[in-house]
């Protein structure tokens, strides 16, 4: 027969297997999970969302041309769609995997049937990279995983509104808790003066992003700034708030203000606000 102390001392340890597993913060065992997904299996790359939004004075100039541009609203839906999939496992002395993603977010003058509805703006993004994990400290955190790319974006539209760019880029995600912190530097792939639309789209987009994160009781905080030590001030930030609504399906409000939100705005001065739904969040 069990004594009263092992009775107890069984108990304590089934108590403290859920704790030890509670010290796996929820930003982590996401990466975690993306590390142990079997390859051609699609999940969210970035959240997929629909938002109505009411934007400051919309950008004309590069619609001047069409004749529409007088016309263009305020209000119109902003909505993205990304997703991702592994494409090979642990290249690398049993650790990088190869990644595929793409994400498209579209605005849509939805409101305005002066001219059709039309899509203003939609980009595309494809990119492929290889993720690492890792178990080093450093301020803290635990940079859990660091990853390495090639990315494309473009408009796919014809001159004068074509706009698109290619980038080398490194991501480092550094976790704690209910906390992360993703640090993004690139370098961007140079085209020939005679094909490149855009040359000057790193003064506005920068060379970096920042994105911190928090998640408190379901409700998921999100931050991004851009070009932050710019000397001509021009600091691209975006602020949203998403929360639980019914079973997997959640609100979302978005705030954006500064460059480069849409390639066709790059070097415009965009304010935003959007609500709507979301239908995959970060986690």
């Amino acid at each position: 027969m069990r004594s009263k102390w092992t009775t107890l001392l069984a108990g304590a340890l089934m108590l403290a297997g859920p704790a030890a597993q509670a010290q796996t913060g929820i930003w982590e065992q996401r990466i975690e999970d993306d590390a142990r997904r079997e390859t051609f299996t699609l999940t969210a790359r970035k959240p997929n969302y629909f938002l109505v939004t009411s934007m400051g004075t919309p950008n004309q100039a590069p619609h001047e041309f069409m004749g529409s541009a007088d016309r263009l609203e305020s209000e119109e839906i902003k909505f993205q769609l990304s997703f991702q999939t592994k494409m090979a496992d642990d290249l690398i002395a049993g650790n990088g995997d190869l990644w595929f993603g793409y994400t498209q977010v579209a605005y849509w003058q939805l409101f305005n049937s002066a001219i059709s509805a039309p899509f203003r703006e939609t980009n595309y993004e494809p990119e492929v990279y290889v993720a690492f994990l890792t178990s080093y400290r450093l301020l803290g955190l635990k940079l859990r995983s660091v990853n390495a790319g090639l990315v494309h974006q473009s408009n796919g539209r014809a001159e004068p509104l074509s706009r698109s760019w290619n980038r080398v880029f490194a991501e480092l995600q550094l976790v704690r808790g209910d906390f992360a912190l993703s640090f993004k530097p690139w370098v961007r792939i140079h085209e020939s003066p005679e094909e490149d639309n855009n040359p000057d789209i790193e003064n506005y987009l920068g060379r970096y992003e920042l994105r911190l994160l928090y998640q408190w009781r379901g409700h998921i905080f999100s931050g991004l700034v851009r070009n932050v030590l710019d000397s001509e001030h021009r600091l691209n930030a975006e602020l949203s708030w998403s929360f639980p609504i019914v079973r997997r399906l959640r609100g979302l409000v978005q705030w954006y203000n500064g460059y480069g939100e849409s390639l066709i705005d790059y070097n415009f001065n965009m304010h935003r606000i959007g609500v709507g739904v979301l239908l995959t969040d970060w986690l």
